[in-house]
């Protein structure tokens, strides 16, 4: 079976052995379809991946070529013309990235269901497949964005894997760790907040307030921003000392299957709102639940079936909600892409985004009418779906700011709005990431599309 590996240098091995891969642009082309193996992928988007949007008149002749080296190297059977343009066939498990993905996911089904040992466990199994950066080799288009979503991933798992070590009592040992995360990445905000609760646990109280100290200044400087909620809200507690943040997660209880996952403690605050008006409505949802549940009469079993079909519909119509969000990222993507290649005028730009902004406007009035069944799942994937589009909503304004303020396009070089842009970006991918721990296996149940925290 043909392996391939996209986790760090891309490679690949025919039962066990090496495959030797063509260098430069016809390695590229692997890297591109390998992210979209099994689907077809249309020419003109191979081309906007390997030369952007000025491609030069060989393009596609070269792309042919290209293709012909790689069916040479890995096999014809596996890389297939299919109109409009390419499919790589891979066999399931065959790509480091799905097999990591996969385990990510577990582990962090297990966290939410409170199995911090077994979510440590596979979530270092997903990280030790990790062999380097992501497509760092390339300096094609398509590298720089994708590689960029795929270390993101990983810091991900990586902060998750903590969490499920927090849990267990691992703070002593966790400080060293967390000490160079933080340093690596100064703006990323949830390992400053694992690392005060580090020190904090380990007796050092003083350093973890000092830490939040640091850290205000950090954002400050930088970015023009004050820390986040969960971290005001961490400082809060030390300073009060809540005998709360001495107790690890309780040990996980059983769960029969099928049954809702329990919700973990949420976070702040909603701030719009719409999302306040849909909080309300969840409460209201569930204190109908917990009533209908203890009435014990015998027509529970007759309604199993309608509840099923609520489900399913509620399933569907998140769906919908997801492609259209998908489609806004994508815009944004491009948006902000075209200014720093200079193929869009930050003028042109800032009119896409703002298209963006109000389509997630009318999304995030849907999501909050949305008629939701009474099952803590249910409940709790609304709630995040629309914090998710919030928090992108957000990030996009800090983009159309940016931009706005451009009177030219090229490189962004050093400034306040984009990184706190990439601030808000990186909250609204840990929101999205909560989302799909619960929404997927929902969306497994009724064989829907399941969604990684980077696609929508």
């Amino acid at each position: 079976m043909a392996e391939f590996r996209l986790l760090g240098p891309v490679e690949a091995s025919l039962d066990g052995e090496p495959i030797a891969l063509p260098a430069a642009k016809p390695r590229a082309l692997l890297a591109a379809l390998l992210l979209e193996r099994n689907r077809v992928v249309p020419v003109s988007r191979l081309i906007d991946d390997l030369w952007g949007e000025e491609p030069p008149d060989t393009a596609m002749k070269a792309l042919q070529g290209y293709v012909s080296q790689l069916r040479k190297a890995i096999g014809p059977e596996q890389l297939l013309t299919r109109p409009p343009g390419y499919e790589l066939r891979v066999e399931e498990g065959a790509v480091d990235l799905d097999r990591f993905e996969l385990l990510a996911r577990e582990g962090r089904e297990l966290l939410a269901a409170g199995d911090s040992k077994a979510a440590s466990k596979r979530l270092g199994e997903a990280l030790g497949l990790w062999q380097g950066l992501p497509l760092a080799e390339f300096s094609e288009p398509f590298a720089r964005e994708a590689g960029a979503r795929l270390e993101d991933e990983r810091l991900a798992a990586l902060e998750e894997r903590i969490d499920a070590d927090l849990a267990l009592g691992r703070h002593a040992r966790l400080v060293p760790e967390l000490e160079q995360l933080v340093a690596h990445e100064p703006l990323r905000e949830r390992p400053r907040a694992q690392l005060m609760l580090a020190l904090y646990r380990s007796g050092r109280q003083a350093d973890a307030l000092e830490l939040y100290r640091r850290t205000r200044e950090t954002l400050s400087e930088e970015l023009g921003i004050e820390p986040g909620l969960e971290l005001q809200e961490l400082e809060r507690r030390m300073l009060r000392h809540d005998p709360d943040l001495e107790r690890p997660r309780p040990a996980p209880r059983a769960v029969d299957d099928g049954a809702p996952v329990p919700i973990a403690r949420r976070p702040q605050v909603l701030v719009l709102a719409a999302l306040a008006l849909a909080a309300i409505a969840a409460a209201i949802a569930a204190v109908a639940l917990t009533a209908g549940g203890s009435s014990g009469d015998s027509s529970s079993s007759g309604d199993s079936s309608s509840s099923s079909g609520e489900l399913r519909s509620f399933v569907d119509k998140l769906e919908n909600f997801l492609v259209q969000s998908q489609d806004g990222r994508r815009t944004v993507a491009a948006a902000v892409g075209g200014a720093f290649r200079c193929t869009l005028s930050p003028r042109v730009a800032v009119a896409r985004l703002n298209q963006v902004q109000r389509n997630r406007q009318s999304l995030l009035q849907q999501a909050a009418a949305l008629a939701v069944p009474s099952t803590q799942q249910a409940l709790r994937a609304s709630d995040l779906l629309q914090q998710s589009v919030h928090a992108s909503f957000t990030a996009d304004g800090h983009y159309s700011d940016w931009l706005a303020g451009r009177t030219h396009c090229g490189p962004p070089g050093k400034s306040p709005e984009l990184a706190a842009a990439r601030v808000a970006d990186a909250r609204a991918t840990q929101t999205k990431r909560m989302f799909v721990a619960v929404y997927d296996p929902l969306a497994r149940r009724f064989h829907r599309r399941t969604w990684a925290p980077g696609d929508f």
